[in-house]
């Protein structure tokens, strides 16, 4: 299992990669808007629909609303997104995440954070699935029973679908990305995002319950 020290160092890895980086050209690649200070500047890109500031060259990662807080693991993803995005356009072929390199590897941890979170709290709740994820920017795929699209990156959609049960399965789901997204993430990255877009989801959810 991962340790804070593995979030650190990954997070200092990129921190120290970042410079050497144009940062007009990562803001073009990222969907980003970059602010030119002296010394230094400023990217600021939409992490789940909330603006997040990343100071260049040093990489400190914040959402703009600074009450709002990162994790190590989030803000390493922020700056991997930012240094591995490319200029490729959406190829609109939705993957598995078996389909994405080393994807094999990491399956389980994909399971246990993302897919069967999904599937146990929302299965057999489609209307909770719509309605939570409605607020949480989730637009409607029109795939399987029900399903969103939902987009924490500028440029990476990702698309979680349902199917109901019936008289000889239980409920299903499963989590598609767009191919192009095998080119700007690594799979354990890939798998850490899938994980924070079904439990932002579930937060949107318990919410909305908590509101009745």
């Amino acid at each position: 299992m991962p340790r804070v020290d593995d979030f650190l160092n990954a997070l200092i890895l990129a921190r120290e990669i970042l410079p050497a980086r144009d940062p007009e050209t990562l803001c073009r690649n990222a969907g980003a808007e970059y602010l030119a200070l002296h010394p230094g500047g400023k990217i600021t890109l939409p992490f789940f629909m909330k603006p997040v500031n990343v100071t260049y060259p040093e990489g400190q990662v914040e959402y703009e609303d600074q009450e709002i807080k990162l994790s190590l693991q989030e803000q390493g993803l922020i700056l991997h997104y930012l240094l591995g995005v490319q200029d490729i356009p959406l190829t609109n072929e939705p993957i598995t995440f078996r389909e994405i390199p080393s994807g094999e590897f990491y399956y389980q941890p994909f399971l246990k954070r993302a897919q069967v979170p999904l599937v146990q709290t929302f299965g057999s709740d489609h209307e909770l699935f719509c309605r939570a994820g409605q607020k949480v920017g989730g637009v409607d795929a029109k795939m399987a029973d029900v399903s969103l699209t939902f987009r924490p990156f500028p440029r990476i959609p990702i698309t979680l679908i349902l199917w109901r049960e019936d008289d000889e399965f239980p409920p299903e789901g499963n989590i598609l990305f767009d191919a192009t997204i095998k080119h700007f993430l690594s799979g354990e990255d890939i798998a850490f995002l899938a994980g924070t877009v079904v439990y932002k989801l579930m937060a949107s959810a318990k919410g909305l319950k908590i509101t009745k």
